[in-house]
């Protein structure tokens, strides 16, 4: 997304919708308030991306995420560093949006460490702690820190500051909190804080303001979050379209893929047909590597953006942003169109290429399994990364879960050969399902003749299934089965077209499971906890 877009996203997910005068427009000008106030108005059509893809820099991201908290509309916010790793301009362009802040009424607080002069003196108080967290100084700093410096220069023997001398490394030095300062000191600057008139008037304060407290003042808000469940699932599914529509390295190089690999594997069968049992376990064989090759594209791509966006959502999910369904909802839905499109661009070429038959229901078929193969992996990568720290351990897990679809998909090892023991990976894994509807759908009803080998299962099947005197197993080259029934001898009549139904609901149904997966870890996990 761009700058601008980052806080109308946020501002429109954490103002209350029930207020009346949460209205569009006033959104629309709140957003524009909170540009201005950080200097962002410059840059608000520039996608924050990275520094090193032309992304917003360092110091920019720091002014963009103060303006995602600040249009929540809080009383107060809080900074860790904010300055930290910024040079003396950015870090003075930071503390003037922050000196804004503070100007509209908003409590500002921060942690600093070894601020410049200019970035000390913008603060308007100071709760300084000595080492162990006792308070030394809580109170006003003054004009350029002159109450603060006057306040320690009162007890004898705290040296007097220099001309030009910074009076944050001044102070640390004083009570023996710089690294350059003496391990011990004589005078206890915190005990004397404890007795000190600036005590006792902060002790004030603090009491006056628990006077006024009771429960008709006290702040209640109706819901964990600030708008409603539908709000909350249009705004995340526009922002996760937006997302892919502008990742041309993600979606781009899923469409090159399937053409390339359509043409690269289909070049290979123009104007031919299968004649031979070696024809048809080319054919099989093909279809097997295409859907892999596929499937393991779409595993790998996708881990990386769900890992952007899964960190990203553990971020909202901690400022009430949004919750889990809307995130699940909004990066299923998004994938749909892309999936549809690159699956429709493989199949075209690939499917008139190898010589299927121009029938609509099989096309339609052919697209519909392979379809389904790209979003059980596309969700899987998905899954993986919900339920793993880093993209490294996702993709080993996703070449392990491959592997085994792989392997047990029917074509390695055919059905009739898997041992007992492994026969519950070819039910489980959806490789199996997907090849028989890739297979079962184009093969129904084929009855090209295919000339058998001799000593072949399909020799003999022939031989014993032919009428012909001629045709026996020691000849049955002699003679012609069809493409239908070397499918269902070669797969032990396993492959199927009446299974196809079934295949179908499996695979759907492990999609719904590979979701769920996905949402219980997107509930219970949280990678960037500390």
């Amino acid at each position: 997304l761009t700058a601008g877009e980052t806080v109308e996203f946020s501002a429109q997910l954490r103002l209350e919708e029930t207020d009346p005068n949460v209205t569009p427009e006033h959104v629309a000008n709140f957003v524009d308030e909170t540009l201005a106030t950080l200097e962002l108005i410059g840059i608000q059509d520039r996608q924050v991306g990275e520094i090193t893809s032309g992304g917003l820099s360092s110091e920019q991201l720091k002014r963009l995420s103060v303006a995602v908290e600040l249009v929540a509309n809080p009383s107060i916010i809080f900074l860790d560093e904010p300055t930290t790793g910024l040079d003396a301009r950015a870090a003075s362009t930071l503390m003037r949006g922050l000196k804004r802040i503070a100007q509209s009424g908003r409590a500002v607080c921060a942690t600093v460490h070894q601020p410049s002069v200019s970035v000390f003196n913008s603060f308007d108080g100071l709760l300084l702690l000595k080492r162990g967290g006792e308070t030394v100084f809580f109170g006003d700093l003054g004009h350029e820190s002159s109450s603060m410096i006057e306040y320690f220069e009162r007890y004898e023997g705290t040296p007097k500051i220099q001309h030009g001398e910074n009076p944050g490394t001044w102070m640390l030095n004083v009570i023996g909190g710089s690294p350059t300062s003496p391990e011990t000191r004589p005078f206890d600057y915190a005990r004397s804080y404890a007795f000190s008139a600036l005590r006792q008037d902060a002790l004030r304060k603090i009491h006056e303001s628990e006077v006024g407290a009771c429960e008709s003042n006290k702040i209640y808000f109706p819901s964990k979050y600030a708008t409603s469940k539908s709000t909350q699932r249009t705004s995340v599914l526009k922002r996760a379209f937006k997302i892919y529509w502008r990742s041309p390295n993600y979606n781009l190089v899923r469409l090159m893929v399937s053409a390339c690999v359509s043409l690269i594997f289909g070049s290979g069968f123009v104007g031919k047909s299968a004649v031979t049992e070696g024809d048809m376990n080319s054919r099989v064989t093909t279809m097997f590597i295409t859907f892999l090759f596929l499937c393991v594209t779409s595993i790998n791509t996708v881990l990386h953006v769900f890992y952007v966006e899964r960190n990203m959502f553990y971020r909202h999910k901690a400022a009430r942003m949004y919750d889990k369904n809307s995130i699940l909802l909004a990066f299923s839905l998004a994938e749909i169109p892309f999936i549809l499109l690159s699956s429709f661009i493989f199949v075209v070429i690939f499917y008139f290429m190898m010589g299927f038959e121009a029938v609509a229901y099989k096309f339609f078929l052919y697209y519909l399994f392979f379809t389904a193969n790209m979003l059980i992996y596309t969700f899987i990568g998905q899954m993986l990364m919900s339920l793993v720290r880093d993209a490294s351990s996702a993709q080993i897990f996703g070449s392990l879960a491959v592997s085994m679809a792989t392997l047990f998909s029917g074509i390695l090892i055919r059905p009739q050969n898997i041992t007992n023991f492994w026969l519950f990976a070819y039910w489980i894994f959806p490789g199996h399902y997907i090849l028989e509807g890739l297979v079962a759908s184009q093969f129904h009803n084929d009855d090209t003749p295919i000339t058998p080998t001799l000593g072949s299962e399909f020799c003999d099947f022939v031989a014993d299934e032919s009428n012909d005197v001629f045709c026996t197993r020691s000849n049955c080259y002699e003679c012609s089965g069809t493409a239908e029934d070397w499918i269902a001898v070669s797969f032990d009549n396993q492959f199927q077209y009446e299974n196809l139904g079934y295949s179908i609901i499996y695979l759907f149904g492990a999609i719904f499971v590979i979701k769920y997966i996905t949402y219980v870890a997107l509930m219970k996990l949280n990678y960037l906890a500390k």
